[in-house]
């Protein structure tokens, strides 16, 4: 398997929080994802660009899932909640190191099986 994961743009936040929006285009064997990590002052999550959610890995059945909530009436909450065909858990990890690091050149990542 190769991942390779390269920050494309970095925006900072607008408004009342401070923080960064980066975008990462992450190619896991020939697919290609753009996804975002968001950094401001009360938190951070990584999300698909263009796309309302996050993205995490769940830990049962070890794969990426994409979370949308949104108000529903009487006080509740829909969530809708998929798996993210073709995004291992490494690749999502991987997004993560990229930014904590602060790197902005291609990281490329190679597994072998044994």
């Amino acid at each position: 398997m190769e991942i390779k994961v390269k920050r494309v743009s970095s925006t900072p936040l607008t408004g009342n929080l401070s923080g960064t929006v980066n975008t990462y285009r992450v190619v896991e064997d020939g697919r290609e994802f753009l996804l975002t990590r968001t950094c401001h002052t009360l938190g951070s999550s990584i999300g698909i660009a263009g796309r309302k959610g996050i993205l995490y890995v769940d830990a049962e059945d070890n794969k990426i899932h994409h979370q949308v909530t949104a108000p529903a009436g009487a006080c509740g909450l829909n969530t809708d909640d998929e798996i993210l065909e073709g995004l291992s858990p490494l690749a999502h990890r991987s997004v993560l190191m990229a930014d904590q690091l602060n790197e902005t050149a291609e990281i490329t990542i190679i597994t072998k099986k044994e």
